[in-house]
């Protein structure tokens, strides 16, 4: 059953800085000495998002919903919040959109990785 609207994931990528530390209170900071640690909840999401990471919890998100919608014939549209412009953002933030993932349909909304069985009752 084909619905109009689209499911839709709001995700919040980010980049991870590639500076060198060229003084030593840079070298002695606390996330300079966590090494490859610092980013290990992250993980590259290959696509448009030239040089963005998603984290783990992100990109379990997406992969659920897109696998909900492939069995259920529906469309979803995933949204990085990163790349939206500050009245966007303020408008996503006043629908109670402050927490990624989000999961939307029509004016319902799931915080967290869905489950099937949410996303069933959202579409509902």
């Amino acid at each position: 059953m084909k619905h109009l609207n689209k499911i839709k994931v709001y995700v919040y990528s980010r980049t991870v800085p590639t500076l060198g530390f060229v003084d030593k209170e840079g070298a002695m900071h606390a996330c300079a000495q966590a090494g490859s640690s610092a980013f290990s909840g992250l993980k590259n999401y290959p696509g448009s998002m030239e040089n963005r990471y998603l984290s783990v919890e992100e990109k379990s998100a997406i992969v659920m919903v897109e696998d909900f919608c492939k069995r259920s014939d529906c469309e979803f549209e995933v949204i990085d919040v990163a790349g939206c412009g500050f009245l966007t953002k303020m408008k996503l933030k006043t629908k109670g959109l402050t927490n990624f993932p989000a999961i939307t349909f029509k004016e319902k909304v799931i915080h967290g990785v869905p489950t099937e069985e949410t996303l069933r009752k959202i579409i509902e």
